[in-house]
């Protein structure tokens, strides 16, 4: 585990960096610069992007992970990686030319319910495909356990452009549209500094040629796709739906409530980056121990972490909102929901990587496309009745299912599973200290409330940590940088 913590605990302060610049374009700028109308297109713009990315990748940017360490001379890498920034334009090419023979018809269903956002079908398929290349570049990278440099360019970067034009936006330099327009040119300047980036870790001689296994490659491509699709699906599908039955203010509202939730999954997201080629290596070697013992600590580790963010956030829930409009305060609720989802992806650890880098793939991705469309028929059923509370029970319902689901098959397959004693205590520690302090506040202001009770949880549930000596991991981490 020595260098999943180190490059964990970079990636994790990373991701930490951008989530506060995330913070502050979501809870301050675009709440007072945008108005709901544009921060709603925002979310939808991204969302949409991120739904058709997937597609746009030809699921590249996994094949790569899985497949890399079986090519062993230079040549046979070449060529691999050569087909790989090749295969996508096998959909992309088709797709665009779609688009642009069907624009109109698109146009017009997208802006059904919103006119607002009928011009933006062109910036929503350029921006996946500037998604999907930049995740091939990082997967280029990852390979050579090289994790820091992308996971920047992807959980800062674009957020400090982000945080630039909202800038540009209260200054009166650019107007609301243009700041939407402005992603487009943000994503294309971050796939760019990442092409170069992976081109300095590993530049191959460009060379076509037959490719080993090229069917393996081909079928496995094909079924991340799928895989690519249902886990954006179930994350990024609320956002999408709402705008077919709901005003376009309703996603920016909800887009405030799961970017704190989010917040939960910064040391699942930092943890990934390394777990996945580190997996894909075990399996390669047949190292089935290690995978299990990655399997577990990785659980419990980030069960630990995670718990704490959960317990952070959900007792200071209410006094966030105090810090925003009343109108916001709809989204309570679904912040809460979305936790109990992000916890729940941390507490599989690296099921992920597992399912994604074994031969158990097949099975979980026809799972997964099932409650893909489960997750549409509860949309269609509970957004109209319940709005936003409705998305957030559709997303919850749907991913646990999924979640579980892929564990209990790791378990029926390959009889492994993250679960152990210490990840028991580690969950009954965050029930306890919820109960204890969810309705426990101090009556002066919002900030000066959440200030102290944080101060209280973490000092309490550090030292409740240390004492069980759940991890010995983070209490090796703790001793060395506590008194």
């Amino acid at each position: 585990m020595g260098i999943v913590i180190k490059q964990s605990g970079w990636n994790l302060a990373i991701t930490a960096g951008g989530f506060v610049l995330g913070a502050l374009n979501v809870l301050l700028l675009a709440t007072t610069y945008l108005d709901d109308e544009y921060y709603g297109l925002w979310g939808y713009v991204l969302s949409t992007a991120f739904l058709l990315f997937p597609l746009m990748s030809f699921g590249i940017h996994n094949t790569l992970v899985k497949f890399y360490s079986r090519y062993d001379n230079k040549k046979d890498r070449d060529i691999f990686l050569t087909q790989m920034v090749l295969w996508p334009l096998v959909l992309i090419i088709p797709l665009f030319f779609l688009i642009f023979i069907c624009y109109d018809p698109i146009r017009l269903f997208i802006a059904s319910r919103n006119q607002i956002t009928i011009d933006f079908v062109w910036p929503i398929a350029i921006i996946a495909v500037f998604q999907a290349y930049f995740e091939i570049f990082y997967a280029w990278t990852k390979v050579h356990m090289k994790t820091i440099s992308g996971n920047f360019l992807k959980e800062v970067f674009y957020r400090a452009g982000a945080t630039v034009m909202l800038v540009l936006v209260a200054l009166d330099f650019i107007t609301q549209i243009q700041f939407i327009y402005s992603l487009v040119i943000i994503y294309a300047l971050r796939l760019f500094i990442m092409m170069l980036i992976a081109f300095k870790t590993y530049a191959p001689q460009w060379q076509l040629g037959k490719i080993k296994a090229g069917k393996d490659l081909i079928n496995y491509s094909l079924l991340m796709i799928v895989a690519g699709s249902v886990g954006t699906a179930l994350l990024d599908l609320d956002k999408f739906m709402i705008n077919d039955y709901l005003i376009i203010d309703n996603i920016s509202w909800y887009n405030v409530a799961v970017f704190i939730a989010t917040v939960i999954a910064v040391p699942a997201r930092g943890m990934a980056q390394i777990m996945h080629p580190l997996t894909a290596g075990h399996f390669n070697r047949r190292e089935m121990v290690e995978v299990e013992n990655l399997y577990k600590r990785s659980s419990l580790n980030l069960s630990i972490i995670a718990g704490f963010l959960v317990l952070i956030i959900i007792c200071n829930v209410n006094e966030f909102y105090e810090l925003m409009r009343p109108e916001y305060r709809i989204g309570i609720p679904v912040v809460i929901l979305i936790a109990i989802v992000k916890y729940a992806e941390s507490l599989l650890g690296s099921n992920n990587a597992i399912l994604y880098n074994s031969d158990l793939y097949r099975v979980t991705l026809w799972l997964g496309l099932l409650l893909a469309i489960v997750a549409v028929i509860l949309n269609m059923w509970l957004i109209p009745i319940y709005g936003l509370m409705g998305a957030a029970i559709s997303t919850c319902l749907a991913y646990l299912m999924y979640a579980f689901a892929k564990a209990y098959y790791v378990y029926l397959k390959l009889k492994i599973h993250p679960w152990t004693s210490q990840t028991t205590y580690s969950v009954l520690l965050l029930i306890v200290f919820i109960a204890v302090f969810f309705f426990w506040d101090f009556n002066w202001h919002p900030v000066l409330n959440i200030a102290l009770k944080s101060l209280v949880l973490t000092v309490a549930y550090v030292l409740i940590v240390i004492k069980l000596k759940l991890s010995q991991e983070i209490n090796g981490l703790l001793n060395k940088y506590l008194p």
